[in-house]
């Protein structure tokens, strides 16, 4: 009691109610925070918000209502005792008071016949949240009800207390299930109209920067476009023939989009791939290298335009792109030889920052962004496949 009694007395000489007794609102629909429980006597204190010159209250006990302001004192702090007619003991549920503007951190206290509880001033936005159940100690303790507080009073000494009951939660923004990226506009359009998609930047799934090195070539029997995965196989054309591989940089499906001012909504997204849209959607500033690792004939080297010594393998390299070609190569495969030969591509970007999240590097202390490996091996008829399997034996014979 001596310590809230020096409270009071602060608060007096602190800042001194400018009361307005005029026409009394009966509802304050702008007022932005309230004292919990507003039942006995006491005071409040808060701090007014920025630019404030002056703080409205509207009080309201048993159906009687009284507003006024308060003028903040030179640190911009507000006070108030709530004495006189400011007390109030009803225990009507309707009970209020509001004031406005103030910031987070306002407090105030209640007096009782024994002692006095403090409880801080509830800023309104959160009374819409869900009230926690108080647990119910029995007969021994009654409970009073109010807004974002309850007040407990334990029967025997009178002794009270304040006690939130709308509890800290962790709200985050609703995100978009979709992933960054790019969307068709609601007016639709061709793919090839530039009009048709814009950027999804926002409400929606940021990746982690993965790349897709995508290498496909096409089918000579179908025309249809084939995708040769890491660590697959390409079987090495006969006689005159080639086999054409396009090689080039994406972004993997987990969700980014376009940060140059000058890039397509579709920079880099693999759904492009396989659409007119290839040339202008894959990632730029791209430089695609290969070598042929230590297999076969000869020893490993960086592949070229000139597929002589390089196992009959040339790398072309395009603007963003690059053409992987296989040749014929009777050291490699012909009737008496049979080797396979692994080829190693890298994707280096020179500009990762061209889309958000940034491309990343493909392995930790890498400076290349993309890699693919695949192996060309021989067709069956020239090699050796093995020993001839006895016709119903699952097992080879000598």
């Amino acid at each position: 009691m001596k310590l809230m009694k020096h409270i009071t007395i602060a608060l007096v000489l602190c800042a001194i109610p400018a009361m307005a007794f005029g026409q009394v609102e009966v509802d304050c629909p702008d007022c932005t925070h309230v004292v919990s429980v507003y039942h006995g006597h006491g005071g409040l204190i808060a701090t007014a918000a920025d630019g404030a010159e002056m703080v409205t209250y509207l009080a309201t006990c048993e159906g009687v209502s009284r507003s006024g302001e308060l003028m903040p004192n030179a640190d911009g702090v507000v006070s108030m005792l709530l004495e006189g007619d400011y007390a109030c003991y009803g225990d009507d549920e309707d009970n209020s008071f509001e004031i406005d503007p103030v910031m987070d951190g306002g407090w105030y206290w209640i007096t009782m016949e024994t002692n006095s509880a403090v409880g801080g001033l509830v800023n309104m936005d959160v009374l819409e949240n869900t009230a926690t159940m108080i647990t119910d100690a029995g007969d021994g303790v009654t409970t009073m009800m109010g807004k974002g507080a309850v007040l407990l009073t334990e029967t025997a000494s009178g002794r009270t207390g304040l006690l939130p009951n709308i509890l800290p939660t962790m709200e985050m923004d609703p995100v978009d299930p979709t992933v960054c990226g790019f969307a068709r506009n609601a007016a639709g359009g061709a793919a090839t109209v530039a009009a048709g998609y814009s950027r999804v930047t926002s409400n929606c799934m940021l990746g982690d920067g993965g790349t897709i090195t995508l290498a496909t070539t096409t089918n000579g029997f179908t025309g249809a476009t084939e995708t040769i995965m890491n660590g697959g196989m390409v079987y090495r054309p006969a006689g005159t023939g080639t086999i054409a591989i396009t090689v080039d940089l994406w972004g993997n499906h987990s969700g980014f989009f376009t940060t140059a001012p000058t890039g397509e909504a579709w920079l880099g997204q693999p759904a492009f791939a396989g659409t007119g849209l290839r040339a202008s959607a894959r990632l730029t500033g791209v430089t695609i290298a290969g070598e042929l690792a230590a297999a076969g004939p000869g020893t490993g080297s960086a592949l070229t335009t000139t597929a002589t010594d390089n196992a009959g393998i040339s790398l072309e390299a395009g603007t963003d792109v690059a053409t992987v070609t296989i040749h014929s190569d009777d050291a490699y495969c012909s009737d008496d030889a049979n080797h396979s030969a692994k080829v190693n591509l890298t994707a280096t970007m020179a500009d990762a920052t061209l889309v958000t999240p940034n491309i990343k590097v493909a392995a930790a202390g890498a400076t290349h962004h993309g890699a693919l490996s695949f192996t060309v091996v021989c067709q069956a008829s020239s090699a050796n496949m093995g020993q001839e399997l006895v016709p119903e034996n699952p097992f080879p014979t000598e």
